[in-house]
């Protein structure tokens, strides 16, 4: 009979055939001799039919690191590839990575879905996220011949209702005015880059690649071009998200903020020379240290939107400031109210 046999075990056999010079192998459990030689003799037949797959025995875990070396590294983001390894680390190696592909069925990805909602509240979205991440590893190793199907499809997402939608955290006039009071006493240059986030409400990775030659101080415009991102082994400047680079009117406290700092450098320099995260670390200790109200950079970049929107400035020139399509400028910022509205309800209230 082709191919060989060997017993590994109570009940458990290595089966092994040599076909086009090359070797495949196949574990199996067999109670007899006889149970073996059939397992074997229908093992040479896939194999022979080209169904058998020698790499089927590659983990989860295997399949990821190549999904991310191979594929990952050299088509998606810089971001976006620190992003799938922290999800990666984060939940779904220990619980799947273990898995063969050969042996990974969709019933583990279900009970993974539902271990997400279930032990750890995450939602619905964040949960899809993650499912979708696995459904593209599984996509590559059936485009790679490593499985003949992807078993993430089609599972499950489950529908957390019990988790609260994430309220938008802005500042309101009276937080404005308390941040800048606190911010005079913080040192250089943290506090220009604050200055900078509000009051233009650039990202931060956009604040951190602003270049001396990008500031007009002549006519009070600021050119927004570029944006720094983190990599695996640092960071990298690239075009700004969406690729809409833009330019506009800078109020003047901040074009005298920066002009503060501004020593004669060379204008090809970056005015601020920080790690993304670096400066994300700054803000969370300003904020705890201070008993401010805390609310992410991100969230800073949306008060200027709905302080601009509650002031009657229109959406397209929000978004236009914003580097925001309108669409979703509209989403963000329409549904602001502002302190004027507020105090406009007051009255009505005490009419009578």
């Amino acid at each position: 009979m082709a191919g060989t046999k060997r017993k590994t075990g109570k009940n458990r056999w290595r089966l092994e055939y040599m076909y086009e010079n090359e070797r495949y192998s196949q574990y199996v459990s067999a109670t007899s001799t006889t149970e073996a030689d059939r397992k074997l003799a229908l093992f040479v037949a896939e194999v022979e039919k080209g169904n058998y797959n020698n790499q089927s025995s590659i983990t989860f875990t295997e399949m990821s690191q190549l999904f991310l070396d191979k594929y990952a590294k050299n088509n998606l983001s810089d971001t976006t590839v620190i992003n799938y390894k922290c999800q990666l680390n984060k939940y779904i190696l220990d619980e799947i990575g273990k898995h063969k592909l050969s042996s990974l069925k969709k019933l583990h990805i279900q009970d993974l879905a539902n271990k997400l909602y279930e032990d750890y509240n995450l939602s619905s979205k964040t949960i899809k996220n993650y499912i979708n991440l696995i459904s593209s590893i599984l996509e590559k190793a059936v485009e790679w011949n490593y499985l003949k199907e992807n078993v993430a499809k089609n599972v499950t997402i489950p529908k957390n209702y019990n988790k609260p939608k994430k309220e938008q955290e802005i500042y309101n006039n009276e937080e404005i005015k308390q941040l800048f009071e606190i911010l005079q006493n913080e040192p250089e240059p943290f506090k220009t880059m604050v200055y900078i986030s509000f009051y233009t409400g650039a990202r931060r990775g956009e604040v951190l690649a602003l270049r001396w030659k990008d500031i007009d101080f002549e006519n009070n415009i600021i050119h927004i071009v570029q944006n720094k991102i983190r990599k695996v082994d640092g960071t990298k400047i690239k075009e700004t998200k969406n690729k809409r680079s833009r330019s506009f009117v800078a109020p003047q406290v901040l074009m005298t903020k920066i002009k503060e700092i501004y020593n004669n450098q060379k204008k090809e320099d970056l005015i601020f020379n920080y790690y993304p995260a670096t400066y994300t670390r700054m803000w969370q200790e300003f904020i705890k240290r201070n008993n401010l109200k805390y609310i992410t950079l991100h969230d800073l970049r949306h008060t200027n939107g709905s302080i601009l929107a509650s002031k009657g400035v229109d959406i397209v020139t929000i978004a236009k400031r914003l580097g925001h399509l309108p669409a979703t400028a509209s989403a963000y910022y329409l549904h602001a109210v502002s302190e004027e509205d507020k105090k406009a309800s007051e009255k009505l209230d005490n009419l009578f």
